[in-house]
């Protein structure tokens, strides 16, 4: 219990440092954050039946609306998609270009932009969301309604599938996966977070 709470003061301190930041610091903050994406997105794992890989990037797009709040959380995402439409290999597999972002993942990586300007709004506006439910509920719908949500609906453009198909191509087969880095996120932001407003 007394480490708990330990976690818990200097995860605290954590917060409030990047919360008060200078504009150059917050701006560091953001690119290394899009940099941790750019990385987790090389954590790939292929699904035979589907054109979306599973990486480890939601984990770090769910922790950037945390830390980094609604306008950086999505600035560092923003960041990121736009590196990669420039040519920096930072998508999953070092891919790079606009291609990436046309192709069959865009609505996902745009989904992540939404993501992290969602989950900074209301971890600060609604610091009931704060605890371990609160929080868990919160990740759930960033991740598989807003990202899943656009991803399915521009795979589902891409390919004129029906929903069923979409689902075993774009969500079915990451659920485990995203549960389990949802609950990773959940543990690392219930120690982060404050309490108190």
């Amino acid at each position: 219990m007394r480490l708990t709470a330990v976690a818990h003061a200097y995860g605290s301190r954590a917060f409030r440092w990047c919360e008060e930041l200078s504009l150059p610091k917050k701006l560091a903050l953001a690119a290394a954050f899009a940099v941790f994406l750019a990385l987790a997105a090389q954590i790939r794992l292929p699904v035979p039946w589907s054109p979306v890989p599973v990486t480890g990037q939601t984990f770090v797009v769910l922790l950037a609306g945390v830390l980094l709040g609604r306008s950086w959380g999505a600035f560092s995402m923003g960041l990121y998609a736009g590196a990669g439409a420039l040519g920096a290999p930072v998508f999953a597999g070092g891919a790079a270009g606009l291609a990436v972002l046309a192709g069959p993942t865009g609505g996902y990586i745009a989904g992540f932009v939404l993501a992290a300007a969602f989950v900074g709004y209301a971890v600060r506006a609604y610091p009931a969301l704060r605890g371990v439910v609160g929080l868990t509920a919160l990740l759930l719908v960033a991740n598989f309604v807003i990202i899943h949500g656009l991803g399915l609906l521009y795979l589902g453009y891409l390919t004129g599938a029906d929903l069923p198909a979409l689902l075993w191509m774009g969500t079915i087969p990451f659920i485990v996966g995203d549960v389990t880095k949802i609950l990773a996120a959940v543990a690392v932001a219930s120690v982060v977070l404050p309490r108190e407003p």
